[in-house]
Formats: structure tokens, C-alpha cells, sequence
């Protein structure tokens, strides 16, 4: 097995992470967009307690690596009763509340990417 530089680094989990929080983006633009079709079950992707593990069963930066790649996002479909709009399940507050908490995990991961990037960069130029 080819193991690359960044596997040696914290870089593969920073970018599941984000791919992570895309994922969960759209899956919160879904419920969004389907807030008044009627029968409509809202959806999450559950992801944190799989990625936890990967993170607890490696050993080094390149176990770190293989183990994230793994993760995979589960469909979480919510099969809890219709609101009192009574048209489906979906909470337009819920929802928007949501899609703030995804966009600023997603903007942590991309600027703790964006660091490493840096730190890697200046450790090649002596910077």
C-alpha cells in the first residue's frame, strides 16, 4: 500500500469531515425544499459516531487515514408524526437551525484545512 504524505497528517480527516457536512447539507436542502409536500419524512445523515471510532481505533496518522476513509454517512429517515401543519414532519425553524450549526462545522474544518495547508507550506519554504 502507497502511503502519501498528507495520509501523515490530520488532511484526510479534515476532508471526509467536510465531504461529511456537504453530504448533510444537501440532505437539509432536501427537507427544506420538500416543507410542504404532504406524507414528506425529513432525513438526517448520521456520521459523528462512526467517524468518533475511526478516530479511537487508529494508532498513528496513516491508521487515522485509512480508518476515516471508511466512514460512511447512514440515512437517518424521521418517522416521527406529521406536525401541526399537518402536512409532514418537516420544522422549517429545526431545519434552518441545522443548516447554520452544518455551515459552521463545515467553515471550521475548511479553515483548520486551510492552516495545515500553511503550516506544511512554510515548513517546505522555511517561511
Amino acid at each position: 500500500m502507497k502511503v502519501d504524505l498528507f495520509d501523515r497528517s490530520r488532511l484526510p480527516l479534515l476532508a471526509k469531515e467536510m465531504d461529511l457536512y456537504v453530504d448533510r447539507n444537501k440532505a437539509i436542502a432536501n427537507n427544506i425544499a420538500n416543507i410542504a409536500t404532504p406524507g414528506y419524512k425529513r432525513v438526517d445523515l448520521s456520521f459523528q459516531g462512526a467517524l468518533s471510532n475511526a478516530i479511537a481505533n487508529s494508532k498513528n496518522d496513516v491508521q487515522l487515514s485509512q480508518n476515516v476513509e471508511q466512514v460512511q454517512p447512514m440515512i437517518e429517515i424521521d418517522r416521527s408524526n406529521t406536525l401541526d401543519n399537518g402536512i409532514n414532519n418537516v420544522d422549517i425553524d429545526q431545519e434552518m437551525a441545522l443548516l447554520a450549526k452544518n455551515q459552521l462545522q463545515f467553515k471550521m474544518a475548511a479553515r483548520l484545512m486551510s492552516q495545515t495547508f500553511t503550516m506544511i507550506d512554510k515548513s517546505i519554504n522555511g517561511d
